[in-house]
């Protein structure tokens, strides 16, 4: 439990690290942020400066270049109002701007906004120097606050990172205890499969899938253990009988081994062997007969039957077959063809080319064991007739990719078996091709492209 306690130390240190590191990362970007836009506002004095640039010579105004380079480098516009209340001088200034404004006027807009240009105001010798900015740039509006309130905000802003710091102690520290809670099971599983204990750890939550494996692997390595107590005795005898069979040993294999299936005076265990037994003699069949066919394929010594058939039929047919065999949850299986498709419109095959299109499902399958949407689909293209094989399952390989339409044949046996080679060799002899691609948003497709 050492190593446990350490782990889950660890995790609550890294997580309260984390959100005091949050913390301080959002103090200081709230700290930059208000000095970098607070500073950004014109100073006082420059108004001033302005102001005192502006001087009146025989009744003329004129701006000095010091004041006319601040007024073009900080404000839109400006203008000079006499004590009348008359505009006598401007710069730049806006079309929808009075050129009269009365007392009333002059108190509305010198803190805040004139017709919503925000404004500054600066006494002139001659009256009101008004200097303003474009709109909707500047917020210009008064917020008033006791001094009681004022006084408080440093406590305020105390009290906040405190609050803070204690949050992400608190989060820390319950993500820590969920953390135990949920690896407890898993380490008391992990530290008795050694043993050979039988676990049944329950398999709800976020770690209920390793728990199911670990289940799953006390149940194998407990099969295991019986298994190899009988594996001497069923050695001896086994030698002894293929010696008597060694002409046939496939269809003796298998016939022995269905009737232990299905015999039901045997525990459902040794029931279980037989079946596994036959599956890996079929599939021993089953790998003698690729093999044969793709020898047969590659010296072009596999005899064709060409036929026209329908592609569309061609395919529900197939999807037909694997749904009639069992195929169930996790694996779903969909059709789409077009109405065009329905014709007997394909010259190949038919038996090669359900053979292909059944390799390619069940590669699907095998690499997906947690499951797949297969489609399969059929489509008209300015290159050919197109069946396509697609899952939304974990793809193929970059390699396979790469060599998709090379002439190196180890990289498609790889762990896909002879399927995929059996299946580039029959559109090879029906002057077509494959191509496998992995599709953008997940899983993988394969392309039986027929030329025109």
């Amino acid at each position: 439990m050492k190593s446990l306690r350490k782990i889950i130390t660890r995790s609550i240190l890294l997580t309260a690290a984390i959100a005091l590191l949050l913390v301080a990362i959002n103090m200081a970007f709230t700290t930059n942020w208000m000095f970098k836009y607070s500073g950004s506002q014109p100073l006082k004095y420059a108004i001033a400066d302005i102001s005192d640039g502006l001087t009146r010579t025989e009744g003329t105004y004129t701006l000095s270049a010091a004041a006319t380079a601040m007024i073009d480098q900080q404000y839109a516009w400006a203008m000079l109002i006499n004590r009348d209340g008359q505009v006598v001088w401007n710069k730049n200034l806006p079309g929808d701007m009075p050129l009269q404004y009365t007392l009333t006027d002059v108190a509305s807009f010198s803190r805040w906004y004139l017709n919503d240009y925000p404004v500054s105001v600066w006494e002139h010798p001659d009256g009101l120097l008004v200097l303003g900015d474009p709109k909707n740039s500047i917020w210009k509006y008064n917020i008033t606050s006791t001094e009681d309130t004022i006084s408080h905000v440093p406590g305020l802003l105390t009290g906040f990172l405190i609050l803070n710091v204690l949050s992400a102690l608190a989060l820390a520290l319950f993500l820590g205890l969920w953390l135990y809670r949920k690896l407890k099971p898993l380490y008391n599983g992990i530290t008795a499969l050694p043993k050979k204990e039988p676990l049944t750890l329950p398999t709800g939550g976020v770690t209920g899938e390793v728990s199911r494996i670990l289940n799953e692997t006390s149940v194998v390595l407990s099969q295991q253990e019986q298994q190899l107590a009988r594996r001497d005795q069923a050695r001896t005898e086994w030698i002894a009988g293929v010696s008597h069979d060694i002409r046939t040993p496939l269809s003796m294999v298998m016939g022995y081994a269905s009737e232990l299936e299905t015999n039901p005076g045997l525990p459902a265990a040794e029931q279980n062997q037989a079946r596994i037994i036959r599956q890996q003699s079929q599939r021993i069949k089953s790998l003698i007969s690729d093999l044969n066919l793709a020898s047969k394929l590659e010296y072009h010594a596999q005899p064709m039957e060409l036929a026209r058939v329908s592609p569309a039929a061609l395919v529900r047919g197939v999807a037909v077959d694997f749904i009639n065999d069992g195929l169930t949850a996790p694996y779903s299986l969909a059709v789409d063809v077009t109405e065009e498709t329905n014709g007997p419109i394909l010259l190949c095959d038919q038996a090669l080319i359900r053979r292909a299109l059944t390799n390619l499902i069940d590669n699907s399958i095998r690499h997906n064991p947690r499951g797949c949407d297969i489609k399969l689909s059929v489509t008209n293209s300015m290159v050919g007739l197109i069946i396509k094989v697609s899952d939304d399952g974990k793809g193929y390989p970059p390699e396979l990719i790469e060599n998709s339409g090379g002439l190196d044949e180890s990289l498609l046996l790889g762990n896909h078996g002879l399927g995929l080679i059996i299946v580039r060799r029959i559109m090879k002899i029906h002057g077509g091709s494959v191509v496998f691609e992995n599709l953008p948003d997940g899983g993988c497709a394969a392309s039986l492209v027929f030329s025109s």
